[in-house]
């Protein structure tokens, strides 16, 4: 870990969200979690922003797809397409301040990173300390490469959208391997795959569970310790032990910030709750964008 001069310009620095400072960065630092994930350029303080200005990059290319009839003229203008959106990505995420800012946190505080591509404007950094868990994460790469050649291979009519493009999210071997990883509750990380696997909507269960909780009495935020990780049950044993000892390790460190992740985690708790309507909400907004 650094030290305090260091620490405090870290903190100070309004290129990274502050949860994502805490839940990331010091929380990998201090050895309390294994590994996190962030996905770009969603979490950056400037998102919107970005997202809009990749926006009124490619949407211009649409038209053209959208009224061509030719199947091998559309493919071609398909993989054109995903060339101009990765060019987008490339000048508007990781070309701006706070990516780089990011990148330079993740050298100076001795951290280690690798960045996984989930669609062409859209990629995973994860941020660790052990280099075996850059070997790991490298393997799922390439088994999520893999799962989606062999998706679009048997792609069938009427086949559910999500298992060809994502296909890697209905694979309980690979999601209880990133689960590991990440550091979440053996419990959750089963439950969460189990759920995946049988088609069953893991935030709508966690949010319906947590307002039933909350129902019969208050619910320990400890158990939501990490933005979008969603526990097996809201009384996870497991969940609030690795909240409480974050929080410890984070007070250890700099007192200050017990109360900024008491924050974060009741944030945290409200999210889950509303999930489900936060996805509708963004999946409006994607559908009036085309």
């Amino acid at each position: 870990m650094v030290g305090e001069v260091w620490l405090n310009k870290f903190l100070e620095d309004s290129h990274i969200l502050p949860r994502i400072k805490i839940e990331n960065f010091l929380l990998v630092s201090l050895g309390l979690r294994p590994c996190s994930l962030m996905t770009l350029p969603a979490e950056l303080p400037d998102a919107n922003a970005i997202g809009s200005a990749i926006d009124e990059q490619v949407f211009p290319k649409l038209g053209g797809l959208r009224s061509e009839q030719d199947p091998k003229k559309k493919l071609r203008l398909i993989d054109a397409l995903k060339k101009e959106m990765r060019i987008a990505y490339e000048e508007n995420v990781k070309g701006s301040e706070q990516y780089k800012s990011h990148k330079f946190w993740i050298k100076q505080l001795e951290l280690r990173s690798i960045t996984m591509s989930v669609r062409p404007t859209v990629e995973e950094l994860y941020i660790f300390r052990d280099n075996d868990i850059g070997k790991r994460l490298s393997q799922l790469m390439k088994d999520r490469e893999r799962y989606r050649v062999e998706a679009r291979a048997s792609v069938k009519p009427g086949m559910d959208k999500a298992r060809f493009v994502y296909p890697e999210e209905f694979r309980a071997s690979w999601l209880k391997e990133v689960g590991k990883i990440l550091g979440y509750p053996d419990c959750c990380v089963e439950a969460y795959s189990s759920d995946r696997g049988d088609g069953r909507n893991v935030e709508a269960r966690a949010s319906q569970q947590l307002k039933e909780a909350e129902e019969r009495g208050a619910v320990d935020p400890f158990t939501y310790s990490i933005g979008y990780f969603f526990p097996c049950s809201p009384s996870c044993g497991e969940a609030q032990t690795k909240g409480a000892s974050y929080r410890k390790g984070l007070v250890e460190l700099l007192p200050s910030l017990g109360e900024l992740y008491d924050e974060f985690v009741a944030k945290n708790m409200e999210r889950v709750k509303h999930q489900p309507e936060i996805i509708e909400q963004y999946n409006a907004r994607a559908e009036s964008l085309l």
